[in-house]
């Protein structure tokens, strides 16, 4: 055996090696059903408490939510909803039924429901009680003037439905083989209505978390992702994409339903067709302004070269984007043409 054969031959078993070890971890692809189980995760969510002895930030707050493999992210701050100092970012595993941690200066315990701790010294304690932010839309009834796009009952408002799936429970959900859902309607100025849930994939990581996007007039996309819990840049949930991060990470742990509404209005052009006024957007997200008049100059879109162009003159549809397999699901869109209203 010569030498060159042997470094090659020894190449090709590191690689096989690599492939046998990285092979079943790729094949865990999570069902629907362990996406959107029925039974809630006994950590994730949102908990919130105060200290015992601390008159000048007496609130604490956690954001909990699994990261695969049994561990679990917690991120402490004095505040939900809020752009506020992070106190400590703590990975932990789950034993014996609990979260545990001391570090970063922090201790605490997850266990039956309750999230208690302390400082390090252990003289300032605290303990937190999990809740539920109910978004003040959500379920809300289309006005009179609305155009209903989906109702859970059919895919009549749409083009480009194949891969797109009803559920039982009244939803739509983008599944690996559907392309972008286009409605039928085109419209310029409006004011749109969304409810959507990002599905629960704890081995994935940014990107790859519940991927999806609503766009207004073809081009300007409202991100979705499951985004809870992170900073909230500008490709994460909440963020007209690549132009505005939204002013508050107001992002839900996966599988709540959250919602958009969204007041949209349309660039405004010259007679010689110059732009005169660049397109603008407000945003609510499950209830927090997010987006407020937001002026949008480029096209938000991944490749720079497409976000150069420049923005559309005629009417664009509403799309729901599929983004691979993320198995977003959507309910109760609706829609007011605000040029005719």
């Amino acid at each position: 055996m010569n030498r060159y054969y042997h470094v090659c031959s020894s190449a090709l078993l590191v690689m096989c090696i690599a492939c046998i070890t990285a092979c079943p971890a790729q094949a865990q692809r999570l069902t629907v059903e362990e996406m959107y189980p029925s039974e809630p995760d006994p950590f994730m969510g949102n908990w919130e408490g105060r200290w015992s002895d601390d008159d000048v930030d007496p609130t604490i707050t956690a954001q909990v939510f699994p990261l695969g493999r049994g561990r679990y992210q917690i991120r402490l701050a004095a505040k939900l909803f809020m752009r506020c100092p992070t106190l400590a970012i703590i990975e932990t595993p789950v034993k014996n039924g609990a979260l545990t941690f001391n570090e970063q200066g922090y201790q605490g315990e997850i266990r039956n429901g309750r999230f208690t701790g302390a400082r390090r010294t252990g003289r300032v304690t605290f303990e937190m009680k999990r809740t539920t932010h109910e978004p003040p839309t959500l379920g809300a009834a289309p006005p009179e003037n609305a155009i209903v796009l989906f109702n859970g009952a059919n895919f009549d408002s749409w083009n480009n439905t194949d891969g797109w799936e009803l559920t039982d429970d009244g939803a739509m959900m983008v599944t690996p083989d559907a392309g972008d859902l286009v409605s039928k309607k085109k419209f310029k100025d409006v004011r749109l209505h969304v409810e959507f849930r990002t599905p629960l994939q704890p081995n994935e990581r940014g990107q790859s978390r519940g991927n999806s996007g609503v766009f207004v007039q073809d081009v300007y996309e409202v991100q979705v992702l499951d985004s809870y819990g992170l900073e909230g840049t500008y490709d994460e949930c909440g963020a007209l994409y690549k132009v505005s991060a939204p002013y508050v990470n107001a992002a839900l742990p996966p599988t709540q339903w959250q919602t958009y509404d969204i007041t949209y209005r349309a660039a405004r052009f010259n007679d010689d067709g110059t732009v005169r006024e660049y397109p603008r957007m407000t945003v609510l997200h499950n209830g927090f302004v997010i987006q407020h008049e937001q002026e949008i100059p480029w096209i938000t879109a991944w490749k720079e070269v497409e976000r150069l162009q420049p923005p559309p003159v005629e009417r664009g549809a509403v799309k729901l984007q599929s983004h691979r397999a993320h198995y977003v699901q959507y309910r109760n869109i609706w829609v007011v043409d605000m040029e005719q209203d």
